[in-house]
């Protein structure tokens, strides 16, 4: 069997770079050029372009507010709803994104009231939101590194003192590394689920079973938030802010 000489796989090596600048440049052209068409009110043809960008398996915070931004213009607002949503998922303290997705709600049906959450809950909610993905990845490494630098301290110091003060500052780091790491691990878990979804057509109602002879529950409508807890087939087992639960057609949701 032939194997590949070293200047072929560095040949390769060079084109996979290449090819992945050629994609970026056009991707960033193609946003440009989107948010030239959305700035000059061709609202259809920037969604078009958006549209492009992300079926080439691109995607961020700032493409998908992009994108609901174009759909609440077009009168979409599940759509609009929908992508606010995926915006908030990559950059959750984003006070633009939160601003129009509370307008955008203000068109739907349901106003569902959510049901309130432990303090304990909130508070970890709020930690792990308080920074990006990215930006958590970054704390929980240096807190390694220096985690790192006190266990090598503790290990090379000669004197008491500066022994026992590494011994109980890598202690801190290791709690703190663990904490940063959980939570960069919950963000990426959350970030590449996809158990939330909008409800797309204009009105559904919710089963107790997934069989569309079961009893009626509710009924809610397009635009509304679900949380998806289960799949039989072609149902979905949902869950609404106020703690509802029943099924619904996979056909009815779009899922994130």
């Amino acid at each position: 069997m032939k194997t590949k000489t070293p200047i072929l796989i560095l040949i390769l090596f060079i084109g996979s770079i290449i090819s992945s600048e050629i994609k970026a440049q056009n991707s960033e052209q193609l946003f440009i050029k989107a948010n030239e068409l959305y700035n000059e009110h061709s609202y259809d043809s920037a969604l078009v372009v958006y549209e492009m960008i992300m079926n080439k398996g691109l995607s961020s915070a700032e493409l998908y507010y992009n994108l609901g931004n174009t759909y609440y213009k077009l009168r979409n607002y599940p759509m609009a709803i929908l992508y606010y949503e995926k915006s908030l998922k990559l950059n959750p303290n984003d006070e633009d994104t939160k601003h129009n997705i509370d307008i955008a709600r203000e068109f739907i049906s349901d106003k569902i009231e959510p049901v309130p959450e432990l303090f304990i809950k909130s508070w970890w909610n709020n930690l792990t939101n308080t920074f990006t993905i990215n930006t958590w990845a970054v704390i929980s490494l240096i807190i390694f590194g220096f985690l790192l630098l006190s266990v090598f301290l503790y290990l090379t110091s000669r004197t008491r003192i500066l022994k026992k003060s590494m011994f109980f500052t890598s202690i801190i780091f290791i709690i703190l590394t663990i904490c940063t790491f959980c939570i960069s691990t919950k963000k990426y878990n959350y970030i590449n689920s996809n158990n939330e979804g909008i409800i797309i057509t204009p009105t559904i109602t919710v089963k107790s079973s997934p069989s569309s002879s079961s009893v009626d529950l509710f009924v809610l409508h397009e635009g509304s938030k679900v949380k998806i807890l289960d799949q039989a087939g072609d149902w979905e087992k949902i869950k609404i802010a106020n703690g509802s639960i029943g099924w619904l057609p996979t056909s009815t949701i779009i899922k994130y």
